[in-house]
C-alpha cells in the first residue's frame, strides 16, 4: 500500500510540474494567434481572405464534378445532360458567383474601415498587407464579372441551341438527311434567320412526275419521286430538302430573290 501510495505522489509531482510548462506554451500559442489573425485589426482581413480563396476552390470543385458527370467534355456547362452537370453549373450562378460578389463588396468595405481605424494592425513581417487585400478583391471582382458574363452568353447559347433544335425538327427527314447528313443545333441564331417552323407547314409541296430541271441549291436533277417544292409566286422548283434547309435561313427564294412571307401560300 505503501508503495502505491509513493507511486501516486510522485505522478502528481511530476504533473504538478508540467503545469508550468502546459501554461506557457499556452500562452505563446495564444500570443502567436493573435498576432496572425490580426485581432487587432477593426475587421478580420486573414478571415476574408481564406473565404476567398474557399470560394474559389468551390467554383474549381463545382466544375470538376460536372465535367466528370458530363463524361469529360470541356464545354459541358453550354448544354448539360445529366442531373449532377445542371445541378454542378447552376451551383455556381445561383450560389456561388452571388456569395462571391457580396464577399467581395465585403471586404473591401473591411479594407476601407480597417485602414481608416486601425491602419497600424497589419504586422510588417505578415504575409498579408493591405495590397495584397486589395488586389485579391480587385482580382476577385473581375474574376465575378467575367463569370457573369460567361453564364450570360452560356444562357443566350442556350436559347440559340434550343431554337436551332426546333427548326431542324420541323423540317428534318430522311431524304434530308441523305442530302444534306444529321443537321446540328449551333450555338448561335443560324437556322432561325428565316421561316418559323410554323410557316412551313402552309408551304405547299409535291412529288416530282417526271425528270425535270436541276435543283440549283444541291446542283442535282429532280427526278422523278422526289419531294420537291414550287414556290409560290414565282415558281422556282427546288427539292423540299434543299429549299428548307435555305429558308430556315433566309426568306427570300434563292433565284429571284422573291420574299416568301410576302405572298399567300
Amino acid at each position: 500500500m505503501l508503495r502505491h501510495a509513493d507511486l501516486h505522489d510522485d505522478a502528481l509531482s511530476e504533473q504538478q510540474a508540467y503545469w508550468p510548462l502546459i501554461f506557457a506554451s499556452s500562452c505563446k500559442i495564444q500570443a502567436f494567434v493573435q498576432q496572425r489573425s490580426f485581432n487587432q485589426c477593426h475587421y478580420p482581413m486573414d478571415l476574408w481572405l481564406h473565404m476567398a480563396c474557399l470560394h474559389c476552390v468551390g467554383f474549381c470543385v463545382a466544375f470538376a464534378v460536372g465535367r466528370r458527370a458530363e463524361g469529360g467534355s470541356n464545354w459541358w456547362f453550354v448544354d448539360p445532360g445529366t442531373r449532377f452537370g445542371k445541378a454542378s453549373f447552376r451551383c455556381t450562378w445561383a450560389v456561388l458567383l452571388p456569395l462571391l460578389s457580396g464577399w467581395t463588396l465585403l471586404g473591401m468595405s473591411w479594407l476601407v474601415d480597417t485602414l481608416n481605424k486601425t491602419p497600424d494592425c497589419f504586422p510588417a513581417d505578415g504575409y498579408l498587407t493591405p495590397t495584397l487585400c486589395a488586389l485579391c478583391q480587385v482580382l476577385c471582382a473581375a474574376a465575378a464579372a467575367i463569370y457573369a458574363v460567361v453564364v450570360v452568353n452560356v444562357w443566350d447559347a442556350r436559347r440559340c441551341r434550343r431554337a436551332n433544335a426546333e427548326a431542324i425538327k420541323s423540317i428534318e427527314t430522311d431524304d434530308l438527311v441523305e442530302r444534306w447528313g444529321t443537321l446540328l443545333p449551333a450555338a448561335h441564331m443560324e437556322l432561325c434567320g428565316g421561316l418559323s417552323p410554323n410557316e412551313f407547314v402552309d408551304l405547299p409541296m409535291h412529288e416530282v412526275g417526271t425528270v425535270s430541271s436541276q435543283c440549283v441549291i444541291c446542283l442535282m436533277p429532280m427526278v422523278e419521286g422526289d419531294c420537291a417544292r414550287s414556290l409560290p409566286g414565282c415558281g422556282h422548283d427546288f427539292h423540299r430538302a434543299c429549299i428548307d434547309i435555305w429558308l430556315l435561313r433566309q426568306t427570300s427564294c434563292p433565284l429571284c430573290k422573291t420574299d416568301v412571307r410576302c405572298l399567300d401560300f
